[in-house]
């Protein structure tokens, strides 16, 4: 027979017990519509039925995309995400992208500020510092 101490079984049970109650690490929700202002949602974004589209003169009035699962698109790209990392409060996208003119892959990193707020940060050098803030739209 087992024969071990209070402390000895107490350890156990607290272990057990926060192996147990511990929830796996969910990745933050990109879907949706997304433009660099709150204020110009309506203006970026049409909605038809459940898909949204862009407007007819969007980038007039700010910059945006819809994320969906692994495709992501602009007025002028669409994207398939082919990996992604997120560490911590950043995510590292690389995505296989195709405009009218060309294919091309991508890498985007983004940094979470909150549930409804994300900024893209710029990797390539000639860009150092720059970042580009993006706002969830209530669609």
């Amino acid at each position: 027979m087992f024969n071990m101490s209070r402390s000895t079984r107490m350890c156990a049970l607290l272990f057990s017990a926060g192996f147990l109650l511990t929830s796996p690490a969910r990745a933050f929700d990109l879907n949706g519509a997304w433009a660099t202002g709150t204020d110009v949602c309506g203006k970026v974004f049409v909605k038809k039925g459940d898909k949204i589209g862009f407007a007819q003169f969007s980038e007039e009035f700010g910059n945006g995309f819809v994320a969906d699962g692994n495709d992501v698109r602009s007025k002028t790209a669409r994207c398939t995400i082919t990996s992604r990392k997120e560490t911590g409060d950043t995510i590292d996208f690389h995505a296989a992208c195709a405009s009218e003119i060309m294919a091309t892959s991508t890498s985007v990193r983004l940094k979470i500020l909150d549930a409804n707020r994300v900024s893209r940060l710029f990797t390539d050098p000639a860009f150092a510092g720059m970042e580009l803030t993006f706002y969830r739209c209530p669609m």
